[in-house]
């Protein structure tokens, strides 16, 4: 429902003066010239006919001569088939979209300064391209929608926003729901109005719902659906925002719900008319965009304020790494989009950096139909955190050590071949018996586990937390390289990224153009390469601040040694490698010490427990205890597996209690912590629940809130230290697990 009306008066007025627009220009004049034959009663228009009316009138100088601007039309196999990977380009008139500063001459990319350029210019260039694709529960397939599509749903979501909101310049929109193309319809509108976006997530609680409206000043919401629209009403939220002219629901039909807003402007005669329209200034790149509050790891968010120009700047900095940007991301590439757009990885580095591609994007239905949903969309790309490609990795793992040795011994040779016709630069670059064996294996094997991705995946991205080597090597083995980046939130985000032109294992890549990383030592210094310091960074690419957070802006800026430009402190710490690779050792503030005076770096020793097949997600505890302890998420399927356990009647409690699986944990941390420092190595350890959102113990984004698990298990850390038994394994339950926040474990199987 809608909870408040936008003001009766002020749409009358608005109605009057349009009104009185149609009389000066003459509307038998302009409806004859429309449809030849003089008035057309409203009610004999269809929405579509409406809807185009409205395109050619507000948006003429755009859409004139489409066709011949627009890709070729889709095949007879239908919408709904998924494009060839192929990356030659569809659109036919470059001349035309270069003359209007659509294309640019030299390089054939889309160009724009603001995200609302972007999406415009995109969607002139790229027609009839698909952008996005839904999954339809009636076919059980997935639908997609055309960029002219999309770009007739940003009109009439404009008058939405318009007419029942009242929204202008500077206002603020409020988003909470996960990804759909409602989503960034509504995004790409507020952009036209030279509005801003205030993203949130669907699994936040009301009460942080609450903060960010407020702290934003928030003055239309859109919400998901029915259940987080009361969720939101019976907490309070609604009634306790004093800016919020009103909210409406994204799902369903009927009153107070975005499809019902539409179907009213599409049955406006203004807007039909193309007399709707606002004279509001397009976005300039300075303005801002988005205000994106960070998901809060530690302490209450921050509203970070990301110019236009911040996250086209990241687009530029993606197309600079390498030395054709139509092959790294092409138009006839597909992702599943899963990341949440509320984030800017998500938002940047693949909704914005498709769009300026023409590329699409199949929106998943969450995590536990990611497996499903990889099937059905075939991606050619895919935009993940290390998670995704760690439970691919595992599965592998799994089935070759439960299988005979014949088909253990296969599968690793499948492996090795494939790393050898990697390294070479191509199977083509084996010897003949070598080419010929990499040939049947990787039919019979490798194949089977690309499949899993869905069988046409050329590439992936890995951020939000570092992927270790081995899993780098794993995908590299598969044919599919990962390329990982570093970036955050402040940063829109990306700082540096691994490419196909310049790529280590074990780096989190070079920096874009414009953008300048340096290593600042304890005493504000700048550290040669090698040594370790704060990564910090300046460029088109850093936030303009925290909104409304003065102090908290100042302490994370200094001056850069350009001696002028802000320097952004990123509170990780690293070291610049040969040739301009960053390499990312951990996080500042989640360094610590131990009583005996040692300093503690938890990242590294958590990716190396982390990366055995029995163990999920890990916790490093020390910071002024006498040494480290561990909290630890298992993985129990795997473990089941490992141990022969068929009874499917034991509880996890009573697992995590069995002396078989204390025995498995034992080895695996010696096996895992062999390299490191005794000092480093946990000496006790437990079992936990697992670290999801549900519980807050994990971000939309899937990081660790580590001050929220220390804080969950508290007396259970005061247990691991004053315990007799140097080995503790319990399981605690007490916070919930909840697996709709798990990446499923996938069925690998091979002949």
């Amino acid at each position: 429902m809608i909870l408040k009306i936008h003001p009766s008066a002020m749409i009358n007025t608005a109605l009057r003066h349009n009104n009185n627009n149609i009389a000066r220009r003459g509307l038998s004049g302009f409806l004859k010239k429309n449809h030849g034959n003089g008035f057309t009663p409203l009610a004999s228009l269809s929405s579509s006919s409406l809807v185009s009316l409205s395109i050619e009138s507000n948006n003429n100088h755009m859409y004139q001569n489409r066709r011949s601007y627009s890709a070729a039309p889709p095949t007879s196999s239908g919408a709904s088939q998924p494009s060839s990977p192929a990356s030659k380009p569809i659109f036919e008139c470059n001349n035309q979209l270069q003359r209007d500063g659509i294309l640019c001459a030299s390089t054939n990319l889309l160009r724009f300064s603001t995200l609302h350029e972007l999406q415009q210019n995109a969607c002139r260039a790229f027609a009839a391209n698909h952008l996005f694709g839904t999954y339809d529960t009636s076919s059980q397939s997935y639908g997609w929608m055309t960029y002219s599509d999309f770009q007739q749903k940003v009109n009439v979501l404009k008058h939405v926003l318009v007419h029942d909101f009242g929204i202008q310049a500077g206002d603020k929109i409020g988003l909470i729901s996960n990804n759909r193309w409602e989503w960034y319809g509504l995004a790409s509108a507020a952009y036209s109005l030279n509005a801003t976006v205030v993203p949130m997530y669907e699994a936040q609680r009301p009460n942080d719902w609450l903060y960010i409206l407020n702290d934003a000043g928030v003055n239309g919401l859109f919400v998901a659906n029915q259940d987080i629209y009361e969720s939101a009403k019976t907490g309070g939220v609604l009634d306790s925002v004093p800016s919020l002219r009103g909210t409406m629901v994204l799902d369903g039909t009927g009153e107070g719900t975005l499809q019902d807003a539409m179907e009213r402007a599409e049955r406006n005669l203004e807007f039909a008319l193309g007399l709707s329209s606002t004279s509001v200034p397009p976005p300039t790149p300075q303005d801002l965009a988005n205000l994106v509050y960070t998901s809060g790891t530690t302490g209450k968010p921050k509203g970070v304020e990301l110019t236009h120009d911040n996250h086209v700047s990241n687009v530029g900095a993606v197309r600079s790494m390498v030395s054709d940007p139509h092959d790294f991301i092409r138009q006839r590439d597909r992702s599943l989009a899963f990341l949440p757009w509320a984030h800017s990885y998500g938002f940047t580095c693949e909704l914005s950096c498709f769009v300026a591609h023409g590329s699409s994007m199949g929106i998943s239905r969450g995590v536990t139909k990611i497996l499903e949903d990889l099937q059905l969309v075939k991606p050619t790309a895919l935009f993940s955190v290390p998670t995704l490609y760690k439970r691919i990795y595992d599965g592998v793992q799994n089935v070759m050590v439960t299988s005979s040795p014949l088909k253990r011994k296969l599968m690793e040779s499948a492996l090795r071949l494939g790393r050898q016709a990697n390294e070479a630069g191509g199977a083509h670059n084996l010897d003949t018996f070598s080419r010929i064996q990499h040939k049947v294996l990787d039919a019979a094997i490798l194949s089977k586990i690309r499949g899993r991705f869905g069988g046409q995946l050329r590439h992936g991205f890995a951020g939000g937390a570092a992927i270790p080597s081995e899993i780098m090597n794993f995908m590299d083995d598969l044919g599919i390289p990962v390329y990982e980046g570093y970036g955050l939130t402040e940063t829109s985000p990306l700082i540096t990224l691994n490419s196909p032109d310049g790529r280590r294992v074990g780096f989190v890549g070079k920096t874009g153009k414009d953008i300048t990383v340096v290593i600042i030592g304890k005493n504000g210094e700048v550290l040669k390469n090698g040594e370790e310091g704060e990564i910090c960074c300046y460029g088109p690419n850093v936030m303009r601040g925290y909104w409304k957070r003065e102090k908290e802006t100042e302490e994370v800026f200094s001056i850069a040694p350009d001696g002028s430009s802000p320097l952004f402190h990123t509170g990780d710490l690293g070291r610049m490698g040969e040739h301009g690779f960053l390499s990312v050792t951990g996080r500042l503030k989640e360094q610590y010490k131990l009583e005996n005076g040692k300093y503690i770096v938890p990242t590294p020793i958590e990716e190396a427990i982390g990366m055995s097949r029995f163990i999920q997600q890990v916790v490093l505890v020390g910071a002024n205890r006498p040494h480290n302890t561990v909290l630890l998420v298992l993985d129990w399927v795997a473990t089941k597996v490992e141990l022969g356990i068929n009874n499917d009647t034991l509880s996890e409690e009573e697992l995590a209690n069995d002396p078989r699986v204390k025995n498995l944990i034992d080895t695996e941390l010696a096996t895992t912590c062999a390299h490191m420092k005794k000092f480093e190595t946990p000496r006790d350890w437990a079992i936990v629940a697992p670290f999801t959102a549900a519980n807050d113990m994990l971000t939309p984004k899937m990081s660790i809130r580590r001050h929220m698990v220390v804080k969950a298990y508290s007396d259970l850390i005061e247990q691991l230290y004053n315990s007799a038994d140097v080995t503790s394994s319990a399981m605690h339950n007490d916070r919930g697990s909840n697996k709709a926040n798990e990446v499923p474990q996938p069925n690998i199987s091979v002949a």
